[in-house]
């Protein structure tokens, strides 16, 4: 039947399950008619559905993976779970959305610090941040309770002490004290300032309050320290009285109160997942854990069980006890790297064809038939890596490509959909990048790892005719090189070029000189574009040791790179050591052993692309959630919703449309309004021309 000209039924059916793979973290897997269908679509990782059942557990758990390796899956999957749980409850916190909302403006920030009696930059972001967390989480709860009720008989049931009605009112009264201004007076010692004066005698009551507004999207949010004075003059000198209130949010009141709610409500657990962490910027991450996270995590009294989705390697625990936590790891290595490399690869394997059929199952009925050898599977596998996310966009290219004319799905077809797919997702990292609204510093750091792939890509290329070991000249044909290994210490090294997938590590050994090494693939589709054979051979059983050939042994490529294009430095006293010296600095916390005071830190210096980056102009440098709208919205050559560009980015669609607005006022995009009344986004010629024009500097060196 494969070769024959699909159904109309047959192609819509497999479009709408590329299409489910592809939603963005928060959309619900739904039917027409509303039930959630999370429940038989949701395909786990690991047997026995252990994934989703450590998830359900009541510790507090992150859960690790890149973008589409479906964290926000197994979020859904275990907030429709605890949906049938009587004594729990859960709530959804997009936390970059939250701390965004509780941003102060810069330009006022900096005026308070001016001001004798304001409340200093860090309590401020700390009380704003509360705040909006406390409205998140309350209004969270609210909506979770709401969608149950819906679909169950929750609010026919019988409460120890309140109805469905009171308790809904008790969350709208605590979320409306949230935005109760509340002062205390801390002067302390009441100061008294005396000057002379000549005028007759007065008296007079002043008060003072600086006010301090939210991001300027968000609502208006007071935070304020005042101070009042008292005048009055007696025998020619006048006394001023002082009085500072500081204005107070008690999170834990808050979290008491919402305890006796739930309680009332017989529901004695609140799972909270927290969503984009990994997103925020490194000193928000930090801002987020020591001031909400550890805290709670630590003196919640069992009410809270933080569920948080991260990136592998942008993780900031601070305060809270790591031998007290679950980690769920999503990626590949981490999901199956035990064993051998070929257990690996059967259960990578297994998990994609499980996943993928599992989809066209419900979509059209005709679950894996679609793909008619295990060759097909091997390399979807390869192409995708496991990630469900990459596997819908590989998924619609092969529609748009082969099963619209036709044409059955070959193991072409799946090399073209990984080329494509590279091209217009991965490759634009960096020629993107250069724009990016950071510090010079910042932009050659990440053109450097330009300068460190060229590296490994050229090398892989060299290979393919190297003959002087005795497994290459055993190889009929071009022999695989896409796979290549360094010791284990050098992993952070590579870590940014694998969370935007140019390298995915593959699997851990030990290498012929007995030392641990990790082995890394190349991205698929970027082999299909430089013609690198993907995979190793398998015919014989020492084919099995293939990755640590000496020839793959890529350790020495990053020393060179490491020692001509990083610079270690410390912080405090400028003092510059040797990369041969990182791994001893490592030892003891990055501490200077010249001045024992400041951090070492290391710093990538692409010298290369210098020049290139020295000539953007600075009018065109954009924030990444700016320059990620632009590129979703060129590569898709279309125009978009809010949302539709929003599950391209693994961001919320309310901050697409903000940040649209922006960009709208830079003539970089065009918003208009469709028959619905939904807002189109679309990009213009100006940003096309600014951006997106292709120089000989985008492309690899090789």
């Amino acid at each position: 039947m494969n070769d024959q000209p699909y159904s109309k039924a047959d192609l819509d059916g497999f479009h709408s399950a590329a299409q489910s793979l592809k939603l963005y973290r928060r959309a619900e897997l739904e039917s027409e008619a509303g039930h959630s269908l999370i429940e038989s679509l949701y395909v786990d990782p690991l047997p026995n559905e252990h994934v989703y059942q450590t998830i359900l557990k009541p510790n507090t758990t992150f859960i690790i993976g890149r973008k589409g390796t479906g964290k926000s899956t197994v979020f859904q999957r275990a907030q429709h779970g605890l949906r049938g749980v009587g004594n729990s409850t859960s709530a959804y916190v997009d936390i970059k959305t939250v701390f965004e909302s509780s941003r102060t403006d810069s330009t006022l920030t900096a005026q308070l610090a001016d001001v004798d009696a304001s409340l200093e930059a860090d309590p401020l972001r700390q009380l704003l941040l509360y705040q909006a967390f406390i409205r998140a989480v309350i209004v969270a709860i609210r909506d979770e309770l709401k969608r149950y009720i819906k679909h169950s008989l929750w609010d026919r049931m019988t409460f120890r002490a309140r109805s469905v009605e009171e308790l809904f009112e008790g969350l709208d009264d605590l979320l409306a004290d949230a935005n109760v201004e509340r002062f205390i007076d801390v002067s302390g010692v009441r100061t008294v300032r005396v000057k002379a004066k000549n005028d007759t005698e007065q008296a007079q009551t002043d008060s003072t309050s600086l006010e301090a507004t939210a991001s300027v999207t968000g609502p208006a949010v007071k935070a304020s320290i005042g101070s009042s004075e008292k005048t009055r003059q007696i025998n020619g000198e006048e006394f001023e009285y002082s009085q500072v209130l500081m204005r107070v949010f008690g999170i834990k009141e808050y979290i008491v109160r919402l305890k006796h709610l739930l309680n009332a409500a017989s529901i004695s657990r609140l799972y909270v997942f927290i969503d984009d962490f990994s997103e925020l910027p490194e000193e928000a991450m930090k801002l987020v854990v020591d001031t909400i996270l550890a805290p709670l995590n630590n003196w919640s009294e069992e009410l809270v069980k933080f569920k948080v989705a991260a990136y592998p390697n942008r993780i900031y625990y601070g305060m809270i006890d790591k031998t007290k936590i679950d980690e769920v790891n999503l990626d590949l290595y981490d999901l199956y790297g035990t064993g051998d490399v070929s257990a690996m690869e059967y259960k990578a394997i297994d998990f994609t064809r499980r996943l993928v059929g599992t989809r066209l199952d419900y979509h059209c009925g005709r679950g894996q038939s679609f793909f008619v050898g295990e060759d097909q599977w091997r390399n979807l596998y390869y192409a995708s890596m496991g990630n469900p996310r990459t596997l819908g966009y590989l998924l619609f290219y092969i529609y748009e490509s082969h099963l619209l004319y036709g044409k059955p799905i070959s193991v072409t077809a799946i090399r073209d959909a990984a080329k494509r797919y590279y091209e217009e997702k991965i490759e634009s990292y960096f020629s993107l990048n250069k724009f990016l609204h950071e510090s010079f510093s910042e932009r050659s750091s990440i053109y450097s790892l330009k300068e460190l792939l060229n590296v490994l890509v050229r090398r892989a290329r060299d290979l393919r005719s190297h003959r002087s070991s005795e497994i290459m000249r055993s190889l009929s044909g071009r022999p695989p090189t896409s796979h290549f290994h360094v010791i284990s210490e050098y992993d952070n090294l590579l870590s940014t070029l694998e969370l935007n997938f140019f390298l995915t590590k593959y699997f851990a050994m030990t290498d012929r000189d007995g030392r641990k090494v990790s082995i890394y693939a190349l991205n698929y589709g970027l082999c299909q574009k430089y013609t690198i054979e993907f995979g190793r051979p398998s015919d014989r059983r020492e084919h099995r040791t293939y990755f640590i050939e000496r020839i793959f042994d890529y350790t020495p490529l990053l020393q060179h790179y490491m020692a001509t294009n990083q610079e270690i430095a410390c912080e405090h006293c400028s003092t510059k050591y040797d990369a041969a010296q990182l791994v001893s600095l490592q030892l003891f916390g990055m501490m200077c052993p010249a001045c024992r005071i400041g951090p070492c830190v290391v710093r990538n210096l692409s010298r290369r692309y210098e020049e290139v980056l020295r000539n953007v102009d600075a009018n065109l440098l954009l924030p990444s959630t700016e320059l990620g709208i632009l590129n979703t919205l060129h590569t898709e050559h279309r125009p978009m919703y809010a949302g539709d560009i929003a599950a391209d980015l693994d961001c919320s669609y309310q901050l697409v449309g903000r940040r649209g607005r922006f960009l709208d006022d830079r003539g970089l995009v065009e918003r208009s309004e469709s028959p619905s009344g939904r807002r189109l986004f679309q990009i213009t010629d100006r940003a096309r021309e600014a951006y997106f024009s292709r120089s000989d500097d985008d492309a690899l060196d090789v």
